[in-house]
C-alpha cells in the first residue's frame, strides 16, 4: 500500500509537474508574467524568488501536482500595476492565450516521447514475434498462418518485437484489410486482417485470442540429465534445446512432453542445439518409470530422465540516438490513436465505461509497476502522460481543451464569448469533469471489492 501511494505521488509530480512547465515556457517566451510556480498544492513548505520578474518558485505540502500563477486581471484579488498590465495574460492575442494553453497537454505528449526515447536507448530484451498454430476456426487460422511465422510487419509498421505486434493491432483497430507480412522458413507473404469488429474493452479477451492468433514464445530447454537415464545414455546434456521430435518442429514444452508419454517405450529421433548453438541428432528411447504425477501418486509412465523448461525466444532492441527518438514518436502515436478508439467505442456504446479508471486503480498501477523495474515504471509513466495530455484535450469547458475551443470560437467569430457563456460553460464543464470523475471512482471501487 505504502509503494502504491508513493510511486502514484511521483507520477502525479512528475507529469502534472511536466505539465504546467510547458504552461510556463512558452507564457515566458510571450512575454506573460508568471508570478507563481509551485511544485505540489497547499501550503507552501519553501520558496524562493527568482528571475527577473521575480517569480516564486515553491515547494507544497501536497506533492500531487502542480500550478502556475500569471498575471491576469480577471483573477479576483489580483492588483496589476498599469506599467506591467501589457503582460496579464488575458491582454494577450487570442493565439497566444492559445498556444500557452496547449502547451501543457503538448508538454505531457513530449515527455512520453522522451520516457519512450530512453528505454529504445537504453536497450531491451523482447520476445520475437513468432506465431503458434491458430486457434481453429479463428480468423487467423483461415489466412492459413502456420505455427514458426515470423512477423516482419503489420500495417505500415516494421515489427521487430512482440511489444510492436501489440501496439501495431491496436493501432490499426476498426480498419480492415490490413496487411500483416510473415517469414515462413525464408519466403514472405501477405495476408490481410480485418479489424473492424475488434474491442478494447476490459470485459473483451485480449486482440490476439479475438483474431485467434497464438504466439510461439521458445524452445523446450532440457535440464538436471538424471545419471544414467535415457536421455544421459544418449548425449544429452544440461541446456540442450530441442528443435524438432521426429521431424515435429517448434514443439511447446507440454506438446513435448506428452509427444513422449504417447511414444511408449519407442525410440524417439531428437535434434538438439547446445548452448553454443551447435545442433545434433541423437536417438533416446523412453522406459517406464513410477512417476509423481503432481497430485502425490506414483503412476507409471515413459520418461527419458529429465526437466523440461522453456527457452525463451529473445530479441535484444536497442537503438541509436536518431532511431530511438523515432522510436519514441512512434509508440507515443501508437497509444495516441489506440487512446483515441478506446474513448470513441466509449461513446458510441461499443466498449463500456467500466473501461475508465480512476485514481485507485492508477495508484494501484503505479505500485505494482514500481516493483516491477524502471524500465516497467518509465512505460507506465509514459502511457499516462499520454492519458493526462489527451484528457486535457478533451473540449470540455475546466480543462484546457475547453478553453482552447473558447478560443477557437474567438478567432472565428472575431471577439471573445460573452462572459455569460463562458461561465455557464465553466458550469457544465464542472458537472461533466465530476460525473467522469464519480464514474471513475466507482469503477475503481467495483474493481477493488471484486
Amino acid at each position: 500500500m505504502v509503494t502504491a501511494l508513493l510511486a502514484f505521488a511521483v507520477a502525479l509530480g512528475i507529469l502534472i509537474t511536466f505539465h504546467e512547465l510547458g504552461h510556463y515556457l512558452v507564457a515566458r517566451l510571450c512575454g506573460v508574467k508568471v508570478l507563481t510556480f509551485s511544485f505540489g498544492f497547499g501550503p507552501k513548505l519553501f520558496s524562493k524568488r527568482l528571475g527577473r520578474d521575480k517569480t516564486e518558485w515553491c515547494i507544497s505540502a501536497l506533492p500531487l501536482g502542480g500550478y502556475v500563477s500569471m498575471l491576469d486581471e480577471r483573477q479576483e484579488g489580483m492588483v496589476v500595476d498599469p506599467a506591467e498590465a501589457h503582460r496579464a495574460f488575458n491582454r494577450q492575442s487570442v493565439y497566444k492565450r492559445f498556444a500557452i494553453v496547449a502547451a501543457g497537454p503538448i508538454a505531457n505528449i513530449l515527455l512520453a516521447i522522451i520516457f519512450y526515447a530512453i528505454m529504445a536507448w537504453s536497450g531491451q530484451p523482447e520476445i520475437r514475434p513468432v506465431m503458434d498454430t491458430p486457434v481453429a476456426q479463428s480468423q487467423a487460422a483461415q489466412l492459413q498462418i502456420q505455427r514458426l511465422d515470423q512477423v516482419v510487419s503489420f500495417g505500415d509498421k516494421k515489427i521487430e518485437g512482440l511489444e510492436d505486434f501489440n501496439w501495431a493491432i491496436l493501432e490499426h483497430i476498426g480498419e480492415s484489410n490490413v496487411p500483416l507480412v510473415l517469414d515462413r522458413g525464408g519466403t514472405r507473404f501477405t495476408v490481410d486482417f480485418d479489424l473492424r469488429d475488434i474491442k478494447i474493452d476490459e470485459d473483451s479477451t485480449s486482440p490476439f485470442a479475438q483474431l485467434g492468433i497464438n504466439l510461439w514464445y521458445g524452445y523446450p530447454v532440457l535440464f538436471n540429465i538424471q545419471k544414467g537415464s535415457p536421455a544421459a545414455l544418449a548425449g544429452i546434456k544440461d541446456g540442450d534445446v530441442v528443435l524438432s521430435a521426429d521431424g515435429r518442429y517448434g514443439l511447446s514444452v507440454q506438446e513435448l512432453v506428452n509427444y513422449i508419454k504417447d511414444k511408449g517405450e519407442t525410440s524417439i529421433r531428437l535434434v538438439v542445439q547446445n548452448e553454443e548453438g551447435q545442433a545434433r541428432e541423437v536417438i533416446v528411447r523412453p522406459e517406464v518409470r513410477a512417476v509423481d504425477d503432481g497430485k502425490g501418486n506414483q503412476v507409471e509412465r515413459p520418461v527419458i530422465g529429465v526437466n523440461v523448461g522453456i527457452k525463451p525466444n529473445l530479441i535484444w532492441l536497442s537503438k541509436g540516438p536518431v532511431d530511438g527518438l523515432m522510436a519514441g514518436v512512434d509508440r507515443t502515436i501508437s497509444i495516441t490513436k489506440t487512446t483515441y478508439k478506446a474513448v470513441v467505442q466509449m461513446i458510441t456504446g461499443e466498449a463500456s465505461t467500466k473501461n475508465l479508471t480512476g485514481p485507485v486503480t492508477i495508484a494501484d498501477y503505479a505500485g505494482k509497476t514500481a516493483q516491477m523495474g524502471w524500465r516497467v515504471y518509465l512505460s507506465f509513466l509514459a502511457m499516462i502522460s499520454v492519458s493526462l495530455g489527451l484528457l486535457n484535450l478533451l473540449p470540455i469547458p475546466l480543462l484546457d481543451g475547453g478553453h482552447l475551443l473558447y478560443y477557437l470560437v474567438e478567432i472565428l467569430r472575431g471577439r471573445p464569448l460573452p462572459e455569460w457563456a463562458m461561465q455557464a460553460g465553466q458550469k457544465v464543464g464542472l458537472l461533466i469533469v465530476l460525473a467522469l470523475g464519480a464514474l471513475a471512482l466507482s469503477n475503481d471501487f467495483i474493481r477493488l471489492i471484486q
